[in-house]
């Protein structure tokens, strides 16, 4: 019964999570030094590609702990949001998606525990 919606909502946060990181990715491209955006690549990017593999195969215990991910980014977006107005569009795109990609998250866990 709840299967279908367990399958959006697992979509929907491998789009998220995907958007999200061509978000930052072309955030750090246009704004930042070269330098400087490999180090935010490393620190907000290759965080969210660790419970990728997890997601794909629909592991609840990757669900669990795959918010974590998003904590860099948030922090990040948000900081940039408040000091930086000139990233204040990307920072404002960045941490909705992020915020979306958590919601997804836990639209998927309360959708997968209602399907078993």
């Amino acid at each position: 019964m709840s299967q279908p919606r367990a399958d959006h909502a697992r979509l929907a946060v491998l789009a998220v999570w995907g958007l999200l990181a061509l978000t930052l990715l072309a955030w750090y491209a246009i704004t930042l030094p070269r330098v400087a955006a490999v180090v935010a690549v490393l620190l907000t990017v290759a965080p969210l590609a660790l419970p990728l593999p997890g997601l794909m195969a629909r592991r609840r215990r990757s669900y669990r702990w795959a918010p974590l991910t998003l904590a860099p980014a948030m922090t990040w977006s948000l900081t940039e949001f408040v000091a930086n107005p000139a990233a204040r569009p990307y920072a404002l795109v960045a941490g909705l998606l992020a915020f979306a990609g958590l919601a997804a998250v836990v639209a998927w866990l309360r959708s997968e525990s209602a399907a078993q």
